[in-house]
């Protein structure tokens, strides 16, 4: 009478191993835009680029910034007429959204060469999984992120930087470590590398109110963030949270 229960829990767990061995482990994929804006200005006219440019000229206040906008200490929302006074050798240029939007399409287009599952997040960011796509395309996900890159900038002149990691929130991540033009691998056996130099309050989906709560619990970075136990976050934070945690767990 006990021999077919035993039989039947073997088997389970037999599939079960069966099963957990042939999942694919996720690679998640996120590509953000370098001062997306300003990009596609320069891409637009490229007698722009290593110049001070913002847009936003129509809206009355900073929209969006180059990196050398952003040395002298131009910061984005800033008033326009504060930029003509103070900063007399920035270049202001009115929105063009029709051409980010554009230039958005094709960006996202070059991905969907890559990878079918595409999730656009904003007009200058998206996710791709690329899970599985190494076999048929013939190149490690490593390689596949770097043509994915060198695509975007030969055929539209956009610096992107981008993020490979198991999961989203790991992704983003990566894709904000480094730059402009940054391309960042996070793995399993490398995450509380990461984890570990990211303040919490850098974590997408983390506000401020939130991070200052965490903070005063003695949570400063990403990594004491996930040494909590699960039920230490489901007690003391939303469900989206815990969402967090589980993916910054992997």
């Amino acid at each position: 009478t006990c021999a077919l229960p035993i039989f039947l829990e073997y088997n389970i767990f037999t599939l079960n191993l069966i099963e957990q061995k042939n999942k694919k482990e996720k690679v998640i994929f996120h590509m953000d835009g370098d001062a997306f804006f300003v990009g596609v200005e320069i891409a637009k006219n490229p007698k722009l680029r290593g110049l001070p440019v913002v847009t936003g000229e129509e809206r009355g206040i900073v929209s969006a910034l180059s990196y050398e906008a952003k040395a002298l200490g131009v910061v984005r929302g800033m008033p326009i007429f504060k930029i003509k006074k103070d900063f007399k050798n920035v270049i202001i240029l009115p929105g063009d959204y029709r051409s980010y939007a554009s230039y958005s399409k094709k960006m996202f287009d070059i991905v969907r060469r890559y990878t079918d599952k595409v999730e656009e997040y904003s007009i200058d960011e998206c996710f791709g999984d690329l899970t599985g796509w190494d076999k048929p395309l013939k190149m490690s996900y490593e390689d596949i992120a770097k043509r994915i890159k060198s695509d975007v900038n030969k055929e539209l002149d956009l610096s992107i930087s981008i993020g490979l990691a198991p999961t989203k929130v790991l992704a983003k991540l990566a894709s904000k470590w480094q730059k402009p033009n940054g391309l960042t691998f996070i793995y399993k056996n490398n995450t509380n590398y990461f984890l570990e130099k990211t303040p919490i309050e850098k974590v997408w989906g983390i506000g401020p109110s939130t991070s200052v709560f965490l903070k005063k619990k003695g949570i400063k970075t990403v990594y004491d963030f996930i040494q909590k136990d699960r039920h230490w976050i489901k007690e003391n934070l939303s469900k989206p949270h815990e969402t967090i945690w589980y993916e910054l767990n992997g």
